[in-house]
């Protein structure tokens, strides 16, 4: 029974180790696909697709940005797999993204909106109903309001002085 555990516990420890192994090597051949690239602006070597993808994932950054080490090694791979594909995860853009999710820049803007709309509307609503706010003596009366009734006119209107028809108070009559 000792004997089995032991070798059970050889084979887990073997098992896993295995795939960091796998993995070490692979970032080995990338890291070789890119220096390949890198110093002869051309892959010298076959490289398989694998190896290829990922060194386009783990290119540094200066490497990705100063030469065209990303387009040769992109271009290998396309030739490597036969046919170029849509979603293949890859992106020869070289413009950044934004910081910020796409759904939260839309309600930014919206929030931004309804914030000048209201702002508008209190400014309009000021004007109308005066700085002192409603009523308050010295506002003007709203449109819809009741008016107070007008100061009839006064009766002694002497009228135009030219009046070529003499009816006037001055008459003496």
């Amino acid at each position: 029974m000792r004997r089995l555990l032991t070798s059970l516990a050889i084979v887990c420890a073997l098992l896993a180790v295995t795939p960091v192994a796998a993995d070490a090597a692979s970032n080995a051949d990338a890291q070789a696909a890119i220096a390949d690239c890198n110093d002869h602006q051309a892959l010298t070597q076959h490289y398989s697709a694998a190896t290829l993808r990922t060194a386009l994932a783990i290119m540094p950054a200066a490497v990705r940005e100063y030469s065209n080490c990303y387009d040769v090694i992109e271009k290998q791979l396309l030739a490597e797999v036969g046919t170029s594909s849509a979603g293949s995860g890859t992106t020869t853009s070289s413009s950044s993204g934004s910081v910020l999710p796409t759904w939260l820049i839309i309600v930014i803007v919206i929030l931004a909106l309804a914030a000048l709309t209201f702002g508008a509307l209190a400014i309009r609503r000021r004007r109308v109903e005066g700085p002192g706010g409603p009523g308050t003596p010295d506002a003007p009366q709203a449109p819809d309001s009741p008016r107070a009734p007008e100061s009839p006119q006064a009766p002694d209107d002497p009228g135009p002085p030219d009046d070529p028809s003499g009816s006037g108070p001055a008459d003496g009559a």
